[in-house]
């Protein structure tokens, strides 16, 4: 995976990259800081960050003026992360350049503060609940115990306290363990939850370069950049300790699994099992699952017995018994996975027409209007998706793999009526692989528009400042995803329409395709 000479643009690119992340970090360590939530009881941030901030005076600036400070920084790491991607684009990157970039940007978060979200205080507290209080975390939520009964569960976000979980079991099982191994030290545990996103995303960029290098010949060093020095997932996703890390890496490890087997006739249920696994961490992700499964039935070999078809379900449905067993208690364990279905909003399209639609029927005809044109503004999207993943489905035979999965998640995110940053894990290691220049770039800009997002992390002592910031990811952020969803609409129909196209894909995807083993 050498790729081409690196240009010097790329490398300036980059090295600003690597700064840049550092000097998010040195923010970070200043007092008040507007990128780090409220800290669990006895916890500080590292030690090296407020020495620096207050060793070049950060800490001596207002917390309004840290936030100016701090979207600049994001603008220049957007700015630099745009011209390393164009270079790498065109082919003036090399991998390996890549890829140690991504190993130090990761790497510096990693030790720096907590970003922007209270995230990982769930998830330990969910992991707590479960091993050191001996209760199911899918049927008792945080609020069942008293704040000063576990460090983390007096400041996990108020959202989330009354709320059984609502990940996966595979997650739960892997909080839970990292949550005994350093119950005695919360700041070990925050460690532990970002050195997590750091490796996965360290994985899944490789996953995804690997992937590049077998499915689209030359775009190993996009795929790389496009995870592993993105900005939204280096300061949110890493930054943040967010679980999207981990299945970002299940679904790009999927994705390498499934195209060697598509290449070397053997591995097929390994790209089942890392998906269904990347299903277990987080249910949203299902549709990439369903379509490798439906794909693996249409592209079956004439004349193949059910044998193989049986052992894709027999790999899914054991993963999800064996992860499911701990924690089963009836319908509650299911309920409270399905329940983050019903959040909307942040920067979602989806979530501001549905509110839109709510708040009109309720200020024309009262309440009851307003949940009605809810629920028809909330089907309408609901139906968008189905109709752009049945046509996925259609031609899951034909498509290849990357642009199939690329395009799933893609519709996923842009029509999802909740749509945070750390979701772009989900996407980032697709965007390579797409096959349409524009709807990958639309993928990209929806990345972007979510790293500007979610600055000041809290009111704290600005919460004007904070409800401004508010205001603009409902009401600028959000109508930019919605045009962009309207963009993808637009270039989804002339790409994928032409029946020629998917004639000529059909063959070549005949042509290639080896007799599929397990």
């Amino acid at each position: 995976m050498a790729g081409g000479a690196s240009s010097t643009r790329a490398k300036m690119g980059l090295a600003v990259l690597v700064v840049g992340y550092g000097s998010v970090s040195v923010l970070a360590g200043a007092a008040d800081s507007p990128l780090v939530p409220e800290l669990p009881p006895g916890v500080r941030k590292p030690g090296w960050s407020t020495r620096l901030a207050e060793g070049i005076g950060l800490s001596h600036l207002s917390r309004t003026a840290q936030t100016f400070v701090a979207l600049a920084l994001i603008a220049v790491l957007l700015g630099a992360f745009v011209l390393v991607v164009v270079e790498a684009w065109r082919g003036r990157l090399e991998v390996r350049l890549a890829l140690a970039a991504t190993a130090a940007a990761l790497a510096v978060v990693t030790i720096g503060p907590l970003l922007l979200s209270r995230d990982a205080y769930s998830y330990a507290a969910y992991g707590r609940i479960w091993v050191l209080h001996g209760a199911n975390p899918y049927v008792v939520p945080p609020s069942a115990f008293p704040p000063d009964a576990d460090p983390f569960i007096a400041v996990a976000s108020r959202e989330w306290l009354g709320t059984p979980s609502v990940y996966g079991p595979v997650f739960t099982l892997l909080s839970g363990g990292m949550a005994r191994m350093v119950a005695a030290s919360p700041a070990a545990t925050i460690v532990a939850f970002k050195s997590l996103a750091a490796i996965s995303v360290g994985l899944a960029t490789m996953a995804a370069a690997l992937a590049a290098r077998v499915a689209r010949p030359g775009r190993e060093a996009l795929a790389a950049v496009a995870v592993g020095v993105n900005p939204v997932l280096v300061v949110h996703t890493v930054g943040g300790g967010h679980n999207d890390a981990l299945v970002g890496f299940l679904l790009a490890a999927g994705l390498l699994a499934a195209v060697w087997s598509e290449e070397r006739g053997r591995g097929a249920l390994v790209a089942t099992a890392l998906l269904t696994l990347a299903v277990l961490v987080k249910a949203v992700v299902v549709p990439v699952l369903i379509l490798w499964l439906w794909r693996v039935v249409r592209r079956r070999p004439t004349g193949a017995t059910g044998t193989e078809l049986a052992s894709h379900a027999v790999v899914a449905l054991g993963l999800m018994v064996a992860a499911f067993v701990p924690f089963v208690s009836g319908w509650s364990t299911f309920r409270a996975l399905l329940s983050v279905a019903s959040r909307q909003g942040w920067a979602s399209g989806t979530g501001l027409v549905v509110r839109g639609a709510r708040g009109l029927g309720n200020v024309v005809a009262g309440h009851s209007t307003g949940t009605t044109l809810d629920i028809l503004a909330s089907a309408m999207f609901v139906a968008l998706f189905a109709v752009l993943f049945l046509g996925l489905l259609v031609r899951a035979d034909r498509l290849p793999l990357g642009d199939l999965f690329g395009r799933g998640v893609l519709a996923l995110v842009l029509t999802a009526p909740y749509l945070l940053p750390w979701y772009a894990a989900w996407f980032a290691p697709f965007v390579a692989l797409i096959e349409d220049g524009v709807l990958a770039a639309i993928g990209l800009a929806a990345m972007a528009l979510l790293a500007v997002t979610g600055v000041p992390t809290e009111p704290g002592s600005t919460p004007v400042l904070w409800r401004h910031m508010l205001l603009a990811v409902h009401y600028v952020a959000a109508p930019l995803t919605l045009g962009l969803l309207a963009a993808a609409l637009w270039r989804w129909n002339r790409s994928l329409g032409s029946p020629r196209r998917d004639q000529t894909a059909g063959a070549i995807a005949t042509s290639r395709m080896p007799t599929a083993r397990a």
